[in-house]
C-alpha cells in the first residue's frame, strides 16, 4: 500500500513539474533595442483588483534601478494606446485610463480574436499568422496597416502581452527572453 502511495505521488510531482515548466515565470526579461543599444529589463506584472501592476528592474552601474506602472481597470479593459513611457529609477507611474503598457486592453484583444485585426496608438493592425509559441502559448503575429510595425501577441486572455515588438516606427524594438 506504502509503494502504491508513494507512486503516485511521484507521478503526480512529474505530472506538476511538466506543467509547471509550460507556465510562464513570475519575471520575465524584455530585452530593449534602441539606436545600437541594448537594456535589459526585469519584469513582473501582478493583478491588483481589476488592474494591474508592472514593476520593473535593470542593473545599471552596479545599482539596481527600479520602478512601476499601473494600468486602470478601464486601461486593462478598454485601453487603445500602448505607452512608451521610458522607466526612470524610483518613479511609480500611473498611466492614464486608455494607455497600457506591454499588453493588450482586453478589448483589443477580443478584437483580434473576432475579427483577426485591432486598433491600437490610431492604427489598424491585422493577423498575420500564429505559428510561434511560447511555453503552452501561441504568439499571434501582426502588422500595423500603414508602417509595417508588427507585434508578437501572446494569445492568453489574462495577460495578452506584446511579446515582441520589431519595425516600430518609433524604433523601439523589444523581445521578451525566458531565462533557464
Amino acid at each position: 500500500m506504502k509503494q502504491k502511495i508513494v507512486m503516485i505521488l511521484l507521478l503526480l510531482g512529474f505530472a506538476i513539474g511538466g506543467a509547471a515548466q509550460n507556465a510562464l515565470p513570475d519575471t520575465l526579461l524584455f530585452v530593449f533595442k534602441l539606436h545600437g543599444q541594448t537594456r535589459k529589463y526585469e519584469m513582473t506584472f501582478t493583478p491588483k483588483n481589476d488592474a494591474l501592476v508592472l514593476n520593473w528592474r535593470i542593473l545599471r552601474n552596479l545599482k539596481w534601478q527600479k520602478g512601476s506602472y499601473a494600468l486602470t481597470p478601464q486601461a486593462v479593459e478598454k485601453g487603445t494606446v500602448l505607452s512608451f513611457l521610458m522607466p526612470e529609477d524610483g518613479r511609480h507611474v500611473t498611466l492614464p485610463e486608455h494607455e497600457t503598457a506591454y499588453i493588450l486592453s482586453q478589448q483589443a484583444y477580443r478584437s483580434l480574436k473576432a475579427q483577426q485585426r485591432f486598433d491600437y496608438n490610431h492604427t489598424e493592425y491585422i493577423l498575420l499568422d500564429s505559428d510561434e509559441r511560447v511555453a503552452d502559448f501561441a504568439l499571434l503575429h501582426v502588422r500595423d496597416t500603414l508602417e509595417g510595425g508588427e507585434m508578437w501577441i501572446l494569445d492568453n486572455p489574462a495577460l495578452p502581452l506584446v511579446w515582441s515588438m520589431q519595425n516600430n516606427p518609433l524604433e523601439i524594438n523589444w523581445r521578451v527572453e525566458i531565462n533557464k
